[in-house]
């Protein structure tokens, strides 16, 4: 078995406050289940502009370790395609082989 993981930090400029970040987090929670077969969660970080701040953490598991990779690259994809109001800042992802 194989599992990927991808940690996405977006920053989401027209959100003023923790509730506005929410219910942009929440979305893209929705819409990345909805679409992939993974798990998806948010991350709370506390910095300077936390209410613009969100990072998502993903993962899939396949037997197949380059479809692991594909499913997290198409999901980053997805994110910049569905969302332009919430800019990418970084994303690392890495498939763990041998569980």
């Amino acid at each position: 078995m194989h599992v990927g993981i991808v940690r996405i930090a977006l920053r989401a400029p027209n959100s003023h406050s923790l509730k506005d970040r929410r219910q942009v987090s929440r979305s893209l929670i929705q819409r990345i289940r909805g679409r992939f077969n993974v798990s998806v969660a948010q991350e709370i970080e506390a910095d300077g502009d936390a209410w613009q701040s969100v990072t998502l953490l993903a993962s899939c598991v396949s037997s197949d370790p380059n479809h692991a990779d594909a499913v997290l690259n198409d999901l980053v994809e997805f994110i910049e395609k569905s969302r332009p109001d919430v800019e990418l800042i970084d994303y690392g992802a890495e498939v763990i082989s041998g569980v």
